[in-house]
């Protein structure tokens, strides 16, 4: 099966479930998605556009516009057209596109832009960060590239066969030869740590 469409599966486990949370791809309790997500919304410095790969149901981008202190114009795209319906529906005004972000070409570009890499198979991890910060980043904008599985020692089983099962950010983005500053937070309950890493042009 295709790597893409074993990610668009995922979309029944969303549904599946009522916290809006879960329905974002998040399996633990609310106090621990705050914790893990909230340092994305930390990593914004100004007003502008914002852009979340892999939007699920919307709710990450309705927690950054609570989080957050500046104006966030708020867009997100999924490969999921009924959770992007349900986004739709959850943040009426924001923009939600059904679309796949390997080859998304948007009309616009973004001053924050949110991704992982295990969105995209481990052999065009490089060709996908390029092709964000070349046709999806604005120029002066910022690519987030989230890493929630850092240290963990079952990372493989949490990911799609055939993504690259990153334990450390850092040292992935150097092995891509990517440049990066980090932002890192701890789960207060499981004491697991996350990473952000901030790229610009």
């Amino acid at each position: 099966m295709d790597f893409y469409e074993r990610m668009r599966e995922l979309e029944a486990k969303y549904l599946a479930s009522e916290e809006p949370w879960r329905q974002s791809g998040f399996s633990g309790p609310e106090e621990r998605w705050v914790a893990l997500r909230k340092p994305v919304a930390d990593c914004i410095d100004r007003s502008g556009s914002f852009l979340d790969i892999g939007c699920a149901n919307g709710y990450l981008l309705e927690c950054i516009l609570r989080w957050t202190r500046f104006a966030i114009d708020p867009y997100g795209i999924d490969l999921s057209a009924r959770l992007v319906a349900l986004a739709q529906r959850r943040l009426p005004a924001a923009h939600f596109t059904v679309a796949n972000a390997a080859t998304y070409r948007p009309s616009r570009r973004f001053d924050f832009v949110r991704t992982e890499l295990c969105y995209v198979p481990a052999t065009d991890e490089a060709a996908y960060l390029r092709h964000l910060l070349t046709n999806v980043v604005a120029p002066t904008g910022t690519l987030l590239v989230c890493n929630y599985a850092e240290s963990l020692p079952d990372v493989a089983n949490r990911i799609i066969p055939g993504a690259h099962p990153t334990t450390d950010l850092a040292s992935r983005l150097t092995a891509l030869n990517f440049t990066a500053t980090f932002r890192d937070a701890v789960d207060p309950i499981k004491h697991r740590r996350i990473r952000i890493a901030i790229l610009h042009h």
